[in-house]
Order: C-alpha cells, then structure tokens, then sequence
C-alpha cells in the first residue's frame, strides 16, 4: 500500500515536517528524580525519532515541583533541565525527526505526595476519578501558574525544541479550568466560554511574545470530555478559535481522561476520538492532529484520506516497535511486533520507568 497523504511534508511557520507521522507525549518515567534526562530516557526517544517519525513529541514535562505526574518525570523549570533537554532534542532531531515538548501541570488529579500534599484546581470541587478536592486557587497564584508555563516553554526554546504543547487534555490542570464541570468560579477564570479558556489564552498569548513568532505553539485538548457537565465538541471548536486568536499553531485533538476512567479507551477503540479530530478540522484553518487507537500506517493513512486530520499520532504502536514506520514503508508489516493493547505502558510499575511486554528494550 502506498501512503501519499502521510508521506506528505507539512510547514508550520519555518518548521517543515517531513511526514505526518506523530509520535505523541507519554509519561515514561525515565527521566532522574530531579527531573533531568537520563540515557535511557534520550535512547527510547532517538529509537522512535529515527525511524521516519516526523514530529516527536516529549511527553509530560513539568513546569514545577510539584506539577509531575511521575517521580520520575522530565522537568524544564530549571536552568539545569535546559543544559539536559539540549542532549535529548539534539538526539531527536538527528533522528530526523522534529523535537517538541508537552508541558504540564497534573492539578486536582496529580499524585498527592508529587504535589507536595497540595492538591490544586481552579474550584475546590472533587475529582470523580480520586475523589481528593483540591484548593481553589487565588489569581494571584493563576498567575503563578501562568509564569510557570511561559518560563517552562522559554526554556524548552533555549534547549533545542521547536514546538511546545500546552497540555490542555486528560483531566489535568488546564482542562479542569477550560471544563465547565471542574470550574465553578466566579471570577475572569470561570463562568462562560470566554472566562474559562482565560487561562489558556493568557499563556499563549504571554508565551508568543517571548518565543518569537516562528516558535509553534501547540495545544493538546480533550475536546469531548466524556463526563457529566464536561466540554462537549461544540463548546471546545469556540475555544479552539479562540486559542487561534491567541497564536495557537496546532491542536492535537483527545477526547476524555482520568476523571471519565474507561470512556477514553473504548472511544480510542471504536475509532471515535480520530472522528472528534474530524470535527474540529471543519472549522479551523490550523493544522490539527488525531490520536486514539491508531497502531498501523493504514489507518493513518485512512484518517488524512478521510480528511478528519492534518497529522496523526500512533503511540502505544511505536512503543511496542519502534521501527513501525521504517518496517511498513520498506514493506516490512510481517516483521512488526505488534501492540497487544494491553495498556501496561499506562499502568504504574514496580521499578521507575514505562514497560511494554513485547517490547523488553525500553
């Protein structure tokens, strides 16, 4: 089968993608304590960029302390995760790839002990999926956190990255703000469409003006929540043309996460988180990538044919073989090791560190 849609280059800003294959963020965990880079970490990441993935996405970067979602995450708050990250984007980008970063802030749903036993969120209402309620946050401390942000993206600039991705999915901090189920406020953070995606429009906004403008600004949003009271389709296109305004580059289009527990997987699985990303490309003029149950070529392929994306992630694919890309292209699909589905590289382990059972490499 040939693949002319996800062979494709695509230009954004002075950025050119050399394909259309995304390698989205995880959580690995394989980063040190202080939340540095380690060799294990830089290799898993280089065994994906170099196997013709055009855009490499490090996953779950913290932006503080106490933002990880691991114990062992990356981290880019500190001048000493800038002189790290520049191996790590160097690896990637050798690779051919392009390297770019999530940054994020766990918020209500975080590890107590990671947020140092100060679980935070834009309204003191629980989460459904832990159960902990959080404290409502002051704006001087949304100010905080806003800082936080535009510094974690400067520094993911200063050390080689072309692209930062807001994380704005999955239940964390800037999706409990942007949620009318998460945000109960009374103030310019919450309320109306408009208040609740403030937050995510000042650090945009704040963040271009320290980056330049051939910096790509990403979003990752879980456009249908997927729980009671939760952003629908309808109410996220609003935001999103919003974000726009603000210089959003990309949106990388999800759908639910911790607070709507097993509906984001069964989603992924019936193929309807890749037709959300459909629903949003309707209406904007940015580049929009798909992510959800995607583990071969052909249905990448599909998905830009079927124009419901402009890119498209594969993930636990190209955790079980990196060389899925390379394997397929060369006409090799009888050599790839296949994702099982198992979900083991989401669930916690033992030791530090994401595992795959086909793939002991990692």
């Amino acid at each position: 089968m040939d693949y002319p849609k996800l062979s494709s280059t695509l230009t954004v800003k002075k950025t050119q993608f050399k394909n259309r294959i995304v390698f989205p963020p995880v959580q690995t965990n394989y980063a040190a304590p202080n939340g540095e880079t380690t060799k294990r970490h830089i290799n898993f990441y280089e065994n994906i960029a170099k196997n013709n993935v055009g855009l490499t996405i490090v996953g779950a970067t913290g932006i503080s302390p106490y933002s990880r979602l691991g114990d062992h995450a990356f981290c880019l708050y500190d001048d000493q995760h800038v002189q790290s990250g520049k191996e790590l984007f160097e690896a990637i980008r050798k690779g051919g790839s392009v390297p770019a970063v999530q940054i994020n802030h766990g918020g209500r749903v975080m590890n107590p002990k990671l947020a140092g036993e100060k679980l935070i969120g834009p309204s003191a209402i629980h989460s459904p999926a832990t159960q902990n309620i959080p404290h409502e946050l002051t704006v001087e401390e949304i100010e905080e956190i806003i800082t936080q942000f535009i510094r974690t993206a400067q520094n993911a600039k200063r050390a080689g990255a072309l692209m930062v991705e807001l994380h704005g999915a999955h239940s964390f901090l800037l999706n409990q703000f942007m949620s009318p189920a998460a945000n109960k406020r009374k103030d310019q953070y919450g309320g109306s469409t408009e208040k609740r995606a403030r937050i995510v429009r000042e650090i945009l906004k704040r963040t271009r003006e320290v980056v330049g403008e051939d910096f790509i600004l990403g979003l990752r949003m879980s456009v249908e929540e997927f729980v009671d009271g939760g952003l629908t389709v309808e109410e996220s296109r609003e935001m999103i043309k919003m974000f726009v305004d603000n210089s959003l580059d990309i949106v990388h289009v999800s759908g639910g996460g911790i607070d709507s527990g097993y509906k984001m997987i069964q989603a992924a699985a019936k193929g309807e988180l890749i037709k959300l990303a459909g629903e949003i490309k309707k209406e904007v003029n940015i580049p929009v990538i798909a992510v959800g149950g995607i583990l071969r070529l052909e249905q990448a392929e599909n998905a830009l044919q079927e124009e419901l994306a402009d890119m498209v992630a594969i993930g636990r694919g190209l955790i079980a073989d990196p060389e899925l890309v390379t394997k397929t292209l060369e006409g090799r699909s009888e050599e790839i090791i296949e994702c099982t589905s198992c979900l083991q590289c989401f669930a916690p382990s033992k030791d530090p560190g994401m595992t795959c059972p086909v793939n002991e490499n990692i």
